[in-house]
């Protein structure tokens, strides 16, 4: 817990030494950002003085409102906080609720912001007193997407503009993926199953972080476009991977409202049709950038963060208070 309390501490004196300014947004909100890849919690605000009900969602992320407050301000921003998740497993890597720092560096992209990462590792190291084994130093390793595809799948995702492509490949690995599956489905079930467990493989030693970078635009995202992709259109985001986990995710945040209002559109209507816990969508959040600055933001993951750094295997073995789901009679 002392640990836990510097090293909190020291994430924030990075930030605040560098002029960021800290935030604290809500918790709670009557709607989110669209994003099929998670689930959320869904609760109720009673008014006192009557019997109407509000439907709320706990955040899956501060994102939502960070992103008004850059767009009215335009100023570097971070902010640790608690942040909710439902349908995750609870244990070694994942709770439900946990623990997030977001920063978002104005005129930067992600690869400004890959820079400012590596030198927050450094500085954690520094400040702590410590020498973390799957830290290192340094420059961390950065490989592209297609590149890690091509060094631990055997192929190039350039080769594989269609989705059959990519299927025959699934196939040759000894995956079965389903009839009719999409690109994206396809390169998730590939990444997760070849490439994404391997990814520490790629250092010496192994376990060192690594930043994968330029995902294929297929895999929908609030990133810019890769203004020269070799073949298949990219985004411009990163993930760091520390011994086989990932620990932060990345983007060239995407600035232009057109695209924000199509993105909403597309992944809200998805959203609704398949999520478990269907959540309102504010359909005029595209507004809130008309005139949005470049920046770029990042989210680490605090509580893998901290085991990183300690050298631990587990969340839990770093959270004060690990969730104990108990049988309801």
């Amino acid at each position: 817990m002392q640990f836990r309390a510097r090293a909190i501490q020291a994430v924030r004196n990075f930030f605040i030494e560098r002029n960021y300014l800290e935030v604290d947004t809500p918790a709670l909100s009557p709607d989110l950002i669209p994003e099929t890849c998670l689930e959320v919690f869904k609760t109720e605000y009673f008014e006192p003085w009557n019997e109407k009900k509000h439907q709320l969602f706990l955040v899956p992320s501060p994102e939502i409102y960070i992103k008004k407050l850059i767009g009215q301000h335009k100023v570097s921003i971070f902010q640790l906080s608690k942040c909710y998740r439902n349908v995750e497993s609870v244990g070694n890597l994942h709770s439900p609720e946990f623990t997030m720092l977001e920063y978002y560096t104005m005129n930067a992209d992600y690869e400004d912001s890959l820079k400012i990462t590596e030198e927050l590792f450094e500085y954690l190291q520094k400040e702590l007193k410590i020498e973390s084994k799957n830290i290192g130093s340094a420059p961390f390793t950065k490989v592209t997407m297609n590149e890690a595809f091509e060094k631990l799948a055997g192929f190039s995702l350039d080769d594989c503009p269609n989705a059959c492509d990519l299927e025959k490949h699934a196939i040759e690995l000894g995956l079965n993926p389903q009839p009719d599956e999409n690109w994206a489905d396809l390169f998730e079930m590939i990444f997760v199953h070849k490439v994404e467990q391997n990814l520490k493989n790629l250092t010496t030693p192994p376990g060192l972080p690594v930043f994968l970078t330029d995902y294929p635009s297929a895999v929908r995202c609030l990133a810019q476009n890769v203004k020269n992709p070799s073949a298949i259109p990219c985004k411009e985001r990163w993930e760091l991977y520390v011994n086989g986990i990932e620990l932060a995710n990345c983007y060239s945040e995407e600035t232009d409202a057109e695209n924000i209002k199509e993105y909403f559109a597309v992944e809200g209507t998805e959203k609704n049709e398949t999520a478990r816990i269907p959540h309102a969508i504010d359909q005029n959040y595209w507004q809130n950038f008309r005139n949005f600055p470049k920046c770029s933001g990042v989210a680490i993951g605090v509580d893998r963060l901290i085991m990183s750094l300690l050298e631990k295997k587990t969340i839990n073995s770093v959270l004060p208070f690990p969730l104990e789901v108990k049988e309801q009679f």
